[in-house]
């Protein structure tokens, strides 16, 4: 039997906990169309992109914290 396992993102932990905060405060769906935004790979779903996307901004912004990290997030997604 073929079994099929999704691709899995590779993020630290740090970028995992604050993705996952920002996530919950701001109610980001998995359904969500942000790859765009974010200029992450169009495939990701809602939570893949946030969670990418706080991985490249850590890496260029190690010390940066949740407000920074939320703060920016806004404003990359223009408003509707």
């Amino acid at each position: 039997m073929n079994y099929f396992t999704q691709p899995q993102l590779f993020i630290s932990a740090k970028a995992k906990k604050l993705g996952l905060q920002l996530i919950k405060e701001l109610y980001i769906q998995r359904s969500a169309r942000l790859a765009f935004y974010l200029d992450v790979n169009p495939s990701f779903d809602g939570h893949e992109a946030v969670l990418f996307w706080t991985e490249h901004y850590l890496a260029e912004y190690p010390d940066a914290n949740f407000s920074d990290i939320q703060q920016q997030f806004i404003r990359s997604i223009p408003e509707s």
